[in-house]
């Protein structure tokens, strides 16, 4: 277990070293590390697709009712490009990541004319927010960077602990289906496989839909419903799928 903790620190400092680097390079280059895009503008509309294809999927908005009187939190809020279209969307929009250039991204919320926002520095396994406080939790292009696959389970603990009864989270993870044809044989009744020499920013760990289904029944979800991303939406929809699957959960009211 000890050697699990120093490699999850070693992980999580590589990331946070990398995001201040982009931030030094610039606006656009520090919003272009968490999705590419040819500049600024692009980040930003894209960020609004994200959330309204990705996120507010037609099965999320069946559930959610009343979401100008809602707070969402995003895992992962990255240079705030989905988390600006957050807070158009809802009462409050609450970010975590595990980097430390807040300043940088309250500016750019602030930049966009956005008040109704938090910016939390987490550990890398926790929310630090109060149970039984947030309507809704999504992630997106974060989960496929985890350092172990311990650590997703406890974000579905850490999530199912801080949603109020009846709340949703969209959770997006690495796709099983990246993995060789043998690996996905070898590693089928596990349910998952975790990639330490991946490179920053590359996908660390995969996930196979059946297992996450299974987690998110184990720790007290309902599971609405199952799918894949797509890359550049609208663009590429729906002849690209994306490198990530997804879960729609719901905590039982």
């Amino acid at each position: 277990m000890i050697n699990q903790i120093l490699s999850d620190d070693e992980h999580q400092r590589r990331y946070a070293e990398a995001i201040r680097q982009s931030r030094q390079e610039g606006e656009h280059e520090f919003q272009s590390w968490f999705n590419c895009s040819k500049d600024l503008s692009q980040s930003i509309v894209r960020g609004h697709w994200d959330l309204t294809f990705h996120i507010l999927t037609r099965k999320v908005c069946q559930f959610l009712e009343n979401p100008e009187e809602k707070t969402a939190l995003e895992i992962g809020y990255g240079g705030g490009r989905i988390l600006n279209a957050a807070c158009s969307y809802f009462k409050e929009a609450i970010g975590i990541d595990i980097h430390e250039e807040q300043q940088a991204v309250a500016a750019f919320l602030r930049s966009q004319g956005k008040s109704n926002f938090r910016l939390i520095k987490t550990s890398g396994n926790n929310l630090e927010v109060s149970s039984n406080s947030v309507d809704f939790i999504y992630s997106f292009i974060v989960l496929q960077h985890l350092p172990s696959f311990e650590t997703f389970v406890t974000y579905l603990q850490e999530i199912h602990r801080c949603l109020n009864p009846g709340g949703l989270a969209q959770l997006y993870f690495g796709k099983f289906s990246k993995l060789s044809p043998g690996d996905r044989l070898r590693y089928f009744f596990q349910g998952y496989k975790e990639l330490p020499e991946a490179p920053v920013n590359h996908t660390s760990l995969v996930i196979r839909v059946g297992k996450a289904k299974e987690l998110s029944k184990k720790y007290g979800f309902e599971v609405l419903e199952t799918g894949t991303s797509y890359k550049t939406v609208p663009d590429g929809y729906d002849r690209v799928p994306g490198g990530q699957k997804y879960v729609t959960l719901r905590k039982p009211k």
